[in-house]
C-alpha cells in the first residue's frame, strides 16, 4: 500500500470562529440597513406629520371664509373675526385657530382674508400657517322675489323661503318641516286664493277668487313667521292641540292679519316678440363658435356669446365650459346648464340683467354656475313652454289651458349649483326648485319647491340688501410653511 501524503494525514484546523465572524459581520449589516430604513421611516413620517398641519392650515383658513361668508350675509357691516377662533383644540391634533378680515374694495366689491394656523398638541408651536383671499360679489333680487300665479306655492320637506316678500295668486300649501321666513327675520306673504274653480275642467272662467275654504294648509312641523294677509284664512294652527301656531308674527311681525283681503295680481310681463326681433345674430350649438363644450385651441373651454344671439336647437352647457353672455340670447329649443359650467355676465352690462328666453324647458343642474358681474347683476332665464296650442308664441292663456298648463313642469333647477341672483321663470307653467340650492327669484305660475336643506331667495341669508358670494380664490403664501 502505498503511503498517503503527509498532509492528508495532517488533523484539520479548528475553523469555527469563521463562522462567528460571518454572523457577526452579517449581523452589524443587518443591523445598518435596519437603522438607515428606520431613520427613514421616522423621517417620512415627520414631514408627512408636517404637511398635514400645513393642510390642516389651508382647511382651516378655508373655514374662516365659510364662517365670515356666512355672518356677512347675516350683517352686511361685518369685519370679520378679529381675534383667533379655535376650529378644534385636543390633545391628539393640536390646535386649529383662524381670523379673518373684511375689507371693502371699490365698486361695491368685498374681499375676505382668512388665516389659518396649527399648533403643536404638547409645545403649542406654531407648525402651520396658511392664508386665503376671496372676492365677493353682492347680488340683490325684485320684490317678491317669489311670485306665484294661479297654481301657487308649494313648499315640501326642509324648504325655506328667508328675507323675501312672497306673493301667491293660487294657494299656499306646506308639508314636511318646510317654513317661510324665520323667527328673527319675518316676510310679507300676501295670498289672494284665486283658484277656482277645482278640477280637471274648470271652464273659462279659472281662475277667480274661492268662495269656500282657505288658501292656505299645513302641517305641524311647518311655520309662517311674518304679516301674512290671506284671503279666507282664519286659521293659524292645524288643530286645537297644537302647542305653536304655524302662522307666527316673529320678531316684529304681525302673523295673520284677521280679515285681511289680498289682491289678486298680475304677474309679471316680457314681451317674448319684442326681443325676438332684436336678435341679430344666429347659431346653433354645432358651432364651436357657441359651443363650449368643445375643447379648441387656444382657447380651451371658454367663449363668449355676442349680445343679441339666437340659437336654433337645443343648448346644453355642461362639462368645463366657461361662457361670457354679453347680451340677451334666444333659445328656439331647450337649455340646460349642468357639471362645472360657469356662464359669467359680462361686466360690461353693469346693472342691466341679460335675459335668456327658451321656447323649450329650462334644466339648470346642480355643479353649474351663473356667476355675476362686478356690478352684482346676474341673468334671468325664461320658459315660455305650455301646454295650450299656441305655445311657445302665446301671449295670454285663460281658463282649462291656464289649468292645465300650470301643472306642467318647464322650469327645474337642482341644488348644489351657485345661482345667487339668478331669475328664473315659468311663464305659463310650474317651475320646481329641488335639493338645497340658491337662486335669486323665481316666478311662475305654479312655484314647487321640496328640498333637503334650505333653498334660499333673493336678499337670502343676507343682511336684506345682498347676498355676497365668492367671485375669485388666491392662496397668499405666508413665512411658515
Amino acid at each position: 500500500m502505498n503511503k498517503l501524503p503527509h498532509r492528508l494525514l495532517m488533523k484539520p484546523k479548528d475553523e469555527h470562529g469563521v463562522m462567528l465572524i460571518t454572523i457577526i459581520v452579517v449581523g452589524m449589516i443587518l443591523t445598518f440597513v435596519g437603522l438607515s430604513l428606520a431613520d427613514l421611516v421616522i423621517s417620512q413620517y415627520a414631514r408627512t406629520s408636517e404637511n398635514v398641519y400645513r393642510t390642516n392650515a389651508t382647511l382651516v383658513a378655508e373655514a374662516g371664509i365659510e364662517e365670515t361668508l356666512s355672518q356677512l350675509n347675516e350683517d352686511n357691516n361685518f369685519t370679520g373675526y378679529g381675534t383667533e377662533q379655535n376650529f378644534f383644540n385636543d390633545s391628539d391634533r393640536g390646535r386649529a385657530t383662524y381670523k379673518t378680515v373684511v375689507k371693502n374694495n371699490p365698486n361695491g366689491e368685498k374681499v375676505i382674508e382668512s388665516t389659518g394656523k396649527t399648533y403643536r398638541p404638547k409645545s403649542g408651536k406654531v407648525v402651520g400657517e396658511r392664508t386665503i383671499r376671496v372676492s365677493l360679489v353682492g347680488t340683490a333680487a325684485p320684490s317678491p322675489a317669489v311670485y306665484a300665479g294661479a297654481g301657487g306655492l308649494i313648499l315640501g320637506g326642509s324648504a325655506n323661503i328667508n328675507n323675501s316678500d312672497v306673493h301667491v295668486n293660487g294657494i299656499v300649501k306646506l308639508t314636511g318641516a318646510a317654513s317661510i321666513g324665520s323667527y328673527n327675520k319675518p316676510v310679507n306673504l300676501n295670498v289672494a286664493y284665486a283658484a277656482c274653480p277645482t278640477g280637471n275642467n274648470p271652464g273659462p272662467t279659472f281662475p277667480q277668487v274661492c268662495t269656500n275654504g282657505e288658501p292656505i294648509s299645513f302641517t305641524n312641523s311647518t311655520f309662517i313667521y311674518g304679516n301674512v294677509c290671506a284671503t279666507r284664512q282664519t286659521s293659524i294652527r292645524v288643530a286645537s292641540w297644537q302647542t305653536n301656531p304655524s302662522i307666527q308674527g316673529g320678531n316684529g311681525g304681525q302673523g295673520l292679519i284677521p280679515g285681511c283681503v289680498a289682491d289678486v295680481l298680475p304677474l309679471p310681463t316680457y314681451d317674448r316678440a319684442a326681443h325676438i326681433a332684436r336678435m341679430t345674430t344666429t347659431g346653433n350649438m354645432s358651432s364651436n363658435t357657441y359651443n363650449c363644450n368643445n375643447w379648441v385651441n387656444p382657447i380651451g373651454f371658454v367663449r363668449t356669446w355676442p349680445a343679441n344671439l339666437k340659437l336654433t336647437g337645443n343648448v346644453d352647457i355642461s362639462s368645463s365650459c366657461d361662457l361670457t353672455i354679453t347680451g340677451d340670447v334666444y333659445i328656439t329649443g331647450n337649455f340646460s346648464i349642468g357639471g362645472g359650467a360657469k356662464i359669467r355676465v359680462a361686466d360690461s352690462l353693469g346693472t342691466t340683467p341679460p335675459r335668456i328666453i327658451v321656447d323649450g324647458t329650462v334644466n339648470i343642474g346642480g355643479g353649474g354656475a351663473v356667476l355675476p358681474n362686478a356690478s352684482g347683476t346676474s341673468a334671468q332665464v325664461i320658459s315660455y313652454k305650455s301646454t295650450a296650442s299656441c305655445s311657445p308664441a302665446c301671449t295670454n292663456i285663460t281658463g282649462t289651458d291656464l289649468s292645465n298648463s300650470q301643472k306642467q313642469q318647464n322650469v327645474t333647477v337642482d341644488g348644489g349649483g351657485s345661482y345667487a341672483g339668478l331669475a328664473v321663470w315659468a311663464y305659463w307653467s310650474k317651475a320646481k326648485i329641488t335639493g338645497s340650492g340658491l337662486v335669486g327669484s323665481v316666478i311662475g305660475q305654479t312655484v314647487d319647491m321640496d328640498g333637503a336643506g334650505n333653498i334660499t331667495f333673493g336678499t337670502s341669508l343676507s343682511s336684506g340688501t345682498t347676498t355676497w358670494t365668492i367671485r375669485s380664490y388666491q392662496r397668499i403664501f405666508n413665512e411658515v410653511q
